[in-house]
């Protein structure tokens, strides 16, 4: 009924705004500002108004807390890509990698001569195969978790007295396998950390035997902000790294390894169900280098996340 009397109300203004008797143009004028009114009254009736599409272009808060704590991060997939890149192609360019024509430099790292490994931290629910570990082992191995050898490095991911004869162990075995090549390793360590769909730091949601619950980062306590948590998992890095070269340069490589890759950086874990709030975890790179059985050092980190914004002071 409303509906009917506003679009005769309109009709009638459209014959009153073109009607040649009507007197001068003040009174076409009136006629043609009726008519407006009327179409959107008959508009309101017909088309009411609706909510937004809730999350359609709205900005996920995980993807906001990472760039403004952990500006520079980038999801595990493409950090493994980046990693794989800059140990085959060594001459980079601010447009570019460009390819490294020298097959045997490329060879160190195939499929059958790499052996994964990841300093895992021991309270770390997200499955090898979606780990930054995982994804080069698919990736460099072929293998995919088969390709990884996760050592448990406790809930702060710190590597024990053993760990690098565990490597050289993981190494020979390797090497025995694939008929007595030389092995290049990829050793991945750091501490994680959660963002939860609300984006806050320190927690995420995971589900165990079918029931949610939220994993709470050891960094996280009542009174700490975001800032705080994200600026500890940052310091626990640090100590990882320095245990991490303290052992390397004790030790060195260790026999039957040509050459160590070593990758350090916070994991960013993420809900691994709902809707767009779920994702991979996302990784905040702060090492990338070569060493060699001499001892001597090639810096990838440029080749592989260079044009990143990571913090300078983070790396340090």
């Amino acid at each position: 009924r409303y509906l009917y009397t506003a679009a005769a109300a309109a009709a009638a203004g459209v014959a009153s705004a073109f009607d040649p008797s009507s007197s001068g143009v003040q009174s076409r004028r009136d006629a043609l500002t009726n008519l407006v009114s009327a179409a959107s009254a008959t508009t309101a009736l017909a088309f009411p108004a609706q909510p937004a599409l809730a999350g359609v272009g709205a900005p996920v808060p995980f993807d906001e807390t990472r760039k403004v704590l952990f500006p520079g991060s980038l999801m595990n997939s493409v950090a493994a890509l980046r990693i794989e890149s800059a140990l085959r192609y060594t001459n980079i360019s601010e447009s570019r990698r460009k390819q490294n024509l020298d097959e045997k430099k490329r060879a160190k790292y195939g499929p059958k001569n790499t052996l994964i490994v990841c300093c895992s931290c021991s309270d770390d629910a997200t499955p090898v195969a979606d780990t930054l570990a995982g994804m080069l082992g698919k990736d460099i191995t072929k293998a995919g978790v088969e390709g990884v050898v996760s050592l448990d490095c406790g809930s702060s991911g710190m590597p024990s007295a053993s760990t690098m004869s565990d490597v050289s162990a993981a190494a020979k075995k390797l090497s025995a396998s694939s008929g007595g090549r030389e092995i290049s390793v990829v050793l991945i360590f750091g501490p994680h950390v959660g963002i939860s769909k609300e984006g806050k730091v320190g927690y995420v949601e995971r589900r165990v035997n079918d029931e949610e619950t939220v994993a709470t980062s050891e960094y996280a306590n009542a009174s700490a902000d975001d800032r705080s948590i994200a600026d500890a998992s940052k310091q626990a890095y640090k100590s990882i790294k320095a245990k991490v070269e303290a052992q390397i340069g004790a030790g060195g490589l260790g026999e039957g390894i040509s050459e160590m890759t070593v990758v350090g950086g916070v994991t960013l874990n993420r809900c691994k169900f709902g809707g767009k709030e779920k994702g991979e975890d996302a990784f905040y790179p702060l090492m990338a280098k070569r060493i060699v059985p001499d001892g001597s050092t090639v810096d990838i980190y440029g080749g592989a996340f260079g044009d990143r914004e990571v913090m300078p002071k983070d790396r340090e």
